[in-house]
């Protein structure tokens, strides 16, 4: 919506600029959101100015900042929604030992001014921690600025953070205040961290000392009000330890630690976190297996929740129409995991030359039955009464199938 807006939808014509047909604006509205519930209202919420050129510039970016504030408040709702059913604290799900102790000391740092390390393996919600400590803290209505230290030179990443006067290098037209001047009174979040340059560091360390920066080319220092959030993946202690982090740096960042915990610490999170996700999720069943639970569980995800969060999303196109989520809908890694990716394999030979008339179902039955066992056997490290509960079978028949199949 914003991007027509800045279209220049208006009654009188500027320079050259054809006023737009409010019918012709709803349907490109339609065309641009096809679930937008009423196109027409949209565009007839849009400004109709006539006068100067800066008049209706201010009109148009008035009814772009209302729409914005209207998105803000909607995605503020749902997420309130979404607290009241699932267990969790800000939107930030889970309910194990480890991440109940995690939000009682988000909830001690969100309504104070110091300054929050946060660490955490890569996908842990490193960034859904620091928007939960803006958002619930007393700088709530001032402005909120992410920037990722990770993606940009050095040279840039300083002209970002502290800004820089006008000729300070080539193609400096204009002075910029950068983001510590953006977020004056507000929160500046700083992603990664331990990216961040020697050099850069001690520019750092002087905001966190005194409060005070120097834009690039600037001969006198600006002073910050500004409540800095940091994260890592990386251990800022081993890197201290090896001279490539400042240690003092380190001690003015590590006044609060927050540490997420990775997902193979969090029992029972697994599945709060998929059903979050499924109630998100458009045409898949919301019912998950015992067996797809098993390979679920016993997965460790080294990419965290946002592979979790991408396995989910891979449902929508293994397991559409399904009535449940079963381990063939499930990725390879999380399928052997539940020693079901073995089995497959092993029996698909058999399978296939039954399905082609040429082999017994019986020989694909028993091979495929040998795989499971055999690769039970190694996932219970040979515990035949934990294998027989697994397998929904008894002592006495798990016993049988071991000797028919030379695995006693």
């Amino acid at each position: 919506l914003c991007h027509v807006v800045a279209s220049g939808f208006t009654a009188t014509r500027l320079e050259g600029c054809t006023p737009v047909d409010p019918t012709k604006l709803a349907a490109a509205l339609a065309d641009l959101d096809p679930n937008l519930p009423d196109p027409g209202a949209h565009a007839r919420a849009l400004p109709v100015v006539k006068g100067s050129r800066p008049r209706i510039v201010r009109a148009l970016l008035r009814t772009a900042a209302r729409e914005v504030a209207r998105h803000e408040e909607d995605r503020r709702a749902r997420l309130a929604q979404t607290e009241s059913e699932t267990p969790g604290l800000w939107g930030i799900v889970g309910r194990s030992p480890q991440m109940m102790g995690f939000f009682e000391q988000l909830r001690r740092v969100a309504n104070s001014d110091a300054t929050v390390l946060i660490e955490g393996e890569s996908g842990t919600g490193k960034e859904l921690v620091a928007r939960a400590l803006f958002e619930h803290g007393r700088r709530a209505r001032e402005a909120h600025i992410a920037q990722s230290c990770a993606v940009m030179s050095d040279e840039l990443l300083e002209s970002a953070l502290f800004g820089h006067v006008r000729g300070a290098f080539s193609g400096a037209t204009r002075s910029n205040d950068g983001l510590f001047g953006a977020a004056e009174g507000g929160t500046l979040f700083l992603d990664e961290v331990g990216e961040m340059s020697p050099a850069l560091q001690v520019k750092l360390l002087r905001v966190l000392q005194d409060g005070s920066y120097m834009p690039v080319g600037a001969t006198s220092a600006k002073k910050a009000n500004v409540r800095v959030i940091t994260a890592t993946h990386r251990s800022l202690t081993d890197m201290v330890d090896r001279g490539e982090f400042r240690q003092d740096l380190f001690y003015r960042l590590h006044v609060v630690p927050l540490r997420l915990p990775p997902l193979r610490e969090r029992p029972g999170d697994v599945r709060l976190l998929v059903a979050h996700f499924l109630r998100d999720a458009e045409h898949l069943p919301r019912r998950v297996s015992d067996a797809a639970w098993a390979c679920l569980e016993r997965y460790p995800f080294p990419g965290n929740v946002r592979e979790l969060q991408a396995e989910v999303q891979r449902w929508e196109l293994t397991a559409a129409g399904a009535e449940e989520i079963g381990p063939e809908h499930l990725s390879d890694a999380v399928r052997r995991a539940g020693g079901y990716g073995d089995a497959a394999g092993a029996g698909a030979e058999q399978a296939a030359a039954a399905a082609a008339g040429s082999g017994s179902l019986k020989d694909a039955v028993e091979e495929l039955e040998r795989a499971l066992i055999r690769r039970g056997l190694e996932r219970t490290a040979g515990n035949r009464t934990q294998l027989a509960k697994e397998l929904d079978i008894s002592r006495t028949t798990l016993n049988q199938r071991l000797k028919r199949y030379d695995l006693d």
